[in-house]
């Protein structure tokens, strides 16, 4: 029988790992620069945490459930943070923390839905202004931009004023939720299926039609606002909201386009206001959301009885690492490889190894008794830049063969003048 992983996962080979620790860690400073700090929480959580009805009842049968199905890996990280934040009641607030972890939902896997998964969450946590649905959202679109992801979309909607527009249209407030599950599925989905859906719930096709066509209308962004004003009178107050952000946003100068999409939904069951999506298309590639949050200020609540605002967003790293997978990326941390003849060569060539690595240059070093040709060879299968050679006559003088293996120039140098060859970009 074959060697299998289980299905919806996947290994990461070396140079798979670097370009996703490099998204990481770029993401990380992002994070940091806007002056979020880090929490660590158990990939485990309590299952009465895990199983808050917040969630909804179809959350139940995502869990990946443990000891005893008294616990289960948590299934985003939004939870674990709610979960922090009630049991820390002295917490300095506004709480500004980042998270960057895995996660496990047990989805049926298809394109771009794993079971394991790596999301990078940062929150705002005890503040109501949209000055922090601002600051996350600028942060994760800068962090998408650091990572060379400049074309991408973010688009809009507020839950209060999905809310008004069904009331408008007499959606009884017992069916608002299943339609809203209903209407998020309109990008994967045909309009006949959802109004077929809809009739189903026990909308009438003319009313749930007239309420579609006034969600899709295809308009500029101040249009829809200024229509959905005109048309929704109780929506004042969250489209002055929209405006808001979206000046703020335009203050940050971020590179993404904004837009108002009615149809986005999100989390239904916790997400009380403001709500995105960001989304970006790779060369060939069919547009992909990478990102997504929104307001959800009765979730903590639920854990500690004390209103709490909050406001979070996420990226998908796992997403952003297969968005980036066509770009050339590094087989290896090494700089230079450190390439000896014979044995006695070896104690030389880790001293020159030293060197480098003292100097802040990463270096690789020979391990196996094999002739110059075939370590060369390995250094080209893993497009290190820089070889050093030792053979016996460098062991003598106290030099060393420098090679650009990209030029293909070389120099005998000393070790020390390779240190500043090398930091020159020879």
């Amino acid at each position: 029988m074959p060697l299998e992983i289980p299905r919806g996962t996947r290994d990461y080979g070396p140079k798979e790992s670097i370009r996703l620790k490099d998204v990481i860690s770029r993401t990380e400073q992002t994070f940091r620069r806007f002056g979020f700090y880090p929490i660590i929480t158990p990939a485990i959580e309590k299952i009465e945490v895990l199983n808050s009805k917040i969630y909804g009842s179809d959350a139940n049968n995502e869990i990946y459930l443990l000891d005893g199905k008294e616990a289960g890996l948590r299934y985003d990280l939004t939870v674990p943070t709610a979960r922090y934040v009630a049991m820390n009641k002295g917490t300095a607030l506004p709480f500004k923390r980042y998270m960057i972890a895995e996660a496990w939902r047990r989805d049926e896997p298809q394109y771009m839905r794993s079971r394991e998964f790596i999301q990078a969450d940062i929150d705002v946590i005890g503040s109501s202004e949209i000055s922090a649905e601002a600051e996350v959202i600028a942060a994760s679109a800068t962090a998408l931009e650091n990572l060379g992801i400049t074309d991408y979309t973010i688009m809009l909607n507020h839950r209060v004023i999905l809310s008004a527009i069904m009331d408008t249209f007499a959606i009884p407030k017992d069916k608002q939720i299943q339609t809203m599950r209903i209407l998020d599925k309109l990008a994967k989905i045909s309009s006949e299926e959802i109004l077929k859906q809809m009739t189903e719930l026990g909308i009438s096709n003319d009313i749930s039609e007239q309420m579609l066509n006034f969600i899709k209308v295809e308009e500029g962004t101040e249009q829809k606002l200024t229509r959905i004003e005109a048309n929704i009178t109780s929506a004042k107050a969250p489209i002055a909201d929209m405006r808001e952000l979206i000046s703020l946003l335009d203050t940050y100068k971020i590179k993404g386009k904004i837009v108002v999409d009615l149809s986005i939904i999100r989390g239904i069951d916790y997400y009380t206001g403001m709500v995105w999506e960001i989304t970006a298309a790779a060369a060939g590639k069919k547009t992909l959301a990478i990102g997504s949050g929104g307001r959800y200020d009765g979730l903590i609540e639920k854990y500690s009885n004390i209103h709490t605002p909050a406001v979070g967003s996420s990226i998908g790293i796992s997403r952003v690492v297969e968005f980036l997978k066509a770009k050339s990326g590094a087989n290896t941390y090494a700089d230079v490889y450190v390439a000896y003849l014979g044995k006695e060569a070896m104690k030389y060539a880790i001293e020159v190894a030293n060197i480098f690595r003292e100097s802040g240059i990463n270096a690789d070093l020979n391990m196996t008794p094999r002739n110059i040709s075939k370590q060369l060879e390995y250094v080209n299968s893993l497009e290190i830049k820089y070889v050093c050679i030792i053979g016996p006559s460098e062991v003598q003088t106290g030099l060393i063969m420098l090679k650009n293996m990209f030029k293909g120039e070389e120099v005998q140098i000393s070790p020390e003048d390779a240190v500043t060859k090398i930091k020159a970009g020879m």
